[in-house]
């Protein structure tokens, strides 16, 4: 009782004086036998495969003899990882609670095993340590080389033999559980285990991808690997096998010129799994210089005896090589032979291509453009190798309009915006004649119907004619049947006014007839 609150107080205080914020435990886990059996000498050709009974060591009376007992142990959770202790607990029944028990590494244990055809005992383990207390006896045996030495090798069990100190004197027989115990202190629990401590060492880490702003996300990226700042932001996906456990993990990154000198690293806040960042400081990158940097994983736990913290690391990712680009593009040119700038062009609603150079810029890979007044969104378009490109845009407006238009590097910077503006061409007003009631002078009479006749006056594609006397009605007839007749219902001035619609729908100039009626 007295070594079992001794080891709680140590425990207690060891706690009290770790900080808070470290206290980032190992992993852990349990494995329970695969096999077992006993063999007695006083029925040396007995086989006790899996047996029912409990597991009996040593010397005894009753029953006599002397017996030793076998356990194929599982150890394959432990593939894979850095095993930090590794403990073989049996739990007492009935017997002494001394350390006179040896543990002993053997060969493979099978229903043919008995006295006689035991596996050989290769390797003595030494008798361990008991811990006693609360009515309750647990022999413990320290195996950690052992089992780091097998999971190396790939081995996915190893065979344990427990036998007697001594085996010969005082008789002394110590009846292991094999099953379950049902403590009442201690709680329903299996024995014999294996109890590892472990670490899993963090895998590489995956998506390294640099961040246009100073958010840890993974997006904006750049397209290239040219980026528009001097302080980006690196990145990447690290993943924490032992997150269950508490264990911490963080990103480590180091950045470099382009032969391989380190100019810096930084690591990330320790946290949980997911992406993780840091943003290379001020002063440390030039414009125009080509760099690389590699990520690494660290996790962070404590050791289960000492709790001192430790630390594993991944393998480094392959380098990362970017280039610094913060030089923005100049102004481009645009040109178009349909709407030439600051000049009335082509007809309204006439598609006309528009040019765009990248100017005095040698990486322009885009433009970026809007056309005013319209109703599209802003468009962007993809550069040639040359860094040039053409758009077809429809004016729809016979206004004046404004075409802006701004470069965008392979790094993603953007240029200033130039204004091309221009004004589209309307189709002339129509024609008109008539005999009845001739322009600006008198004819007809109130009531009197007159022919009136419409001609394009060189308008382009015209399909009909809109005409309204007055503020009356507007009528409409086709351009194949271009007369229309009209009747003054008063006497005195009339205008007749008359426009062409064209085949896209857009209507030109518009012609006020003047007559008087008598």
């Amino acid at each position: 009782m007295k070594r079992v609150l001794a080891l709680l107080c140590a425990f207690i205080v060891t706690l009290v004086m770790m900080p808070p914020a470290q206290a980032h435990a190992s992993a852990s886990t349990s494995t329970l036998k695969l096999a077992w059996t006993y063999v007695a000498l006083a029925d040396p050709k007995a086989s006790h495969w899996n047996s029912a009974d409990d597991a009996l060591v040593g010397t005894g009376v009753q029953p006599p003899g002397v017996f030793r007992s076998f356990f194929r142990m599982d150890i394959s959770p432990m593939h894979g990882k850095k095993l930090l202790h590794a403990t073989f607990q049996g739990y007492l029944n009935s017997g002494a609670c001394d350390p006179s028990i040896e543990l002993w590494l053997t060969g493979e244990i099978s229903p043919e095993t008995t006295w006689l055809n035991q596996p050989a005992w290769t390797r003595n383990l030494g008798t361990g340590t008991v811990a006693d207390g609360f009515d309750s006896c647990f022999f413990n045996w320290r195996i950690s080389d052992l089992v780091r030495e097998a999971a190396a090798r790939g081995e996915r069990h190893l065979t344990f033999g427990l036998r007697a100190a001594s085996e010969v004197g005082p008789r002394n027989l110590r009846v292991f559980e094999t099953d379950q115990v049902n403590h009442p202190y201690w709680g329903r629990f299996s024995t014999p285990v294996l109890r590892f401590f472990y670490n899993t060492v963090p895998e590489v880490p995956t998506d390294p991808a640099i961040n246009l702003n100073d958010s840890c996300g993974p997006e904006p990226r750049p397209a290239t690997r040219f980026v528009s700042t001097t302080t980006p932001t690196l990145g990447a996906e690290l993943v924490n096998p032992d997150r269950v456990h508490g264990d911490r993990v963080s990103a480590r990154f180091e950045w470099a010129d382009s032969s391989g000198t380190v100019l810096g690293s930084a690591t990330s806040a320790s946290g949980s799994e997911g992406r993780h960042c840091t943003e290379i400081p001020e002063g440390l990158l030039a414009d125009g210089q080509t760099y690389q940097w590699r990520v690494r994983a660290e996790d962070h736990y404590q050791e289960p005896e000492t709790l001192e913290m430790l630390s594993d690391a991944s393998d480094w990712t392959a380098w990362q090589e970017f280039t610094v680009d913060v030089t923005r593009p100049t102004l481009p040119a645009i040109a178009s032979e349909t709407y030439p700038e600051n000049a009335t062009g082509g007809l309204v609603g006439t598609p006309g291509v528009f040019t765009f150079s990248p100017g005095e810029s040698t990486d322009v890979v885009s433009f970026r453009y809007r056309l005013v007044p319209a109703s599209l969104p802003p468009q962007q378009v993809t550069a040639d190798a040359e860094g040039r490109a053409s758009v077809t845009l429809t004016p729809t407006s016979t206004f004046r309009n404004t075409l802006y238009v701004r470069a965008e590097d392979r790094a993603g910077n953007v240029g200033p915006e130039r204004a091309y503006s221009f004004t589209p061409r309307r189709n002339p007003a129509p024609l008109i004649t008539s005999t009845v009631y001739p322009e600006n002078a008198s004819g007809g009479g109130a009531g009197v119907p007159g022919e009136f006749t419409f001609s394009p006056n060189g308008a382009q594609d015209v399909v009909a004619y809109g005409y309204r006397l007055g503020s009356g009605e507007t009528l409409r007839t086709p351009a194949d049947t271009p007369t229309v007749t009209i009747t003054p219902g008063t006497a005195g001035p009339h205008t007749l006014s008359v426009w062409s619609i064209d085949a896209r729908g857009y209507l030109s100039w518009t012609r006020n007839y003047s007559f008087t009626v008598n």
